[in-house]
């Protein structure tokens, strides 16, 4: 697949109706971190990004949001940033134009996050939420990242680790399936990475919102807003999802040297 089918794919997932009902008013687009007493997803993503930024005590200096979505996660950033100090990347324009609403006060750049148009030693912090798996590839990212990171950065992501890319269709390339986590983390290794923490976060993350997902979309049908056959199709997908073994959801802190 090309880039721009690529985008107009991505925009399809995240802008439909259904997923920015599922999310409401905030536009996030990630699974969320789900404690046992969290409500709902846009819940769950307020607290997948505290955990995520409890990577990171001191949070001073420049972070760059890269595959940043809708602003969601970027706007989240100015609880403990400066606007001034916060920068959103996506390749998507039409996310972008949702992203300068969302968080009018930061700045968003077009751009590959394979592709950084950065000067090295430029960041502080990196923050990536999700976005790494549908990257071209994740590996080369990781490099990226490590080469605009000051010496000292840190990289923080919230990632999607998978066996087979089946699941999701041609949005993953084969190049993206990692076999297990040892071999997750020598990606980081082999891009320049330092102090390496990989928190597996499969049951509060990804098992615990598709299981949310399934009784919100049964829900749904026994409200009338989705037919029956939208509905089995959907709760079919997560089943498959939830089954799987090959698939696993991490938080990830590494450190440039």
């Amino acid at each position: 697949m090309d880039k721009t089918e690529f985008i107009t794919q991505i925009d399809q997932l995240i802008l439909n109706p259904v997923t920015r009902n599922i999310y409401g008013k905030h536009e996030f687009f990630n699974v969320g971190y789900w404690l046992p007493e969290t409500q709902n997803q846009e819940e769950a993503c307020f607290n997948l990004m505290e955990k995520l930024l409890e990577f990171m005590p001191e949070k001073t200096g420049s972070i760059l949001d890269v595959g940043c979505g809708l602003g969601a996660t970027t706007d989240y950033l100015l609880k403990y940033y400066s606007p001034t100090d916060v920068v959103g990347i996506n390749i998507s324009s039409q996310q972008l134009e949702r992203c300068r609403v969302n968080a009018p006060d930061c700045n968003f750049m077009e751009m590959d996050a394979v592709e950084l148009k950065f000067e090295e030693n430029q960041w502080e912090q990196i923050i990536c939420v999700e976005a790494a798996l549908y990257f071209d590839t994740r590996e080369k990212f990781l490099k990226e990242a490590c080469r605009v990171l000051k010496p000292g950065g840190s990289l923080i992501l919230a990632d999607i680790i998978c066996e087979k890319t089946e699941y999701f269709g041609n949005l993953v390339i084969a190049e993206n399936a990692v076999k297990d986590l040892e071999a997750y983390q020598h990606l980081y290794q082999q891009a320049g990475f330092e102090q390496i923490k990989i928190v597996d976060a499969t049951e509060e993350c990804w098992k615990r919102h598709f299981r949310h997902l399934r009784g919100w979309m049964e829900a749904q049908f026994q409200a009338g807003e989705i037919n029956k056959e939208i509905c089995e199709a959907n709760v079919t997908a997560i089943d498959n999802l939830l089954s799987s073994w090959a698939l696993s959801y991490a938080l990830v802190s590494a450190n440039k040297p």
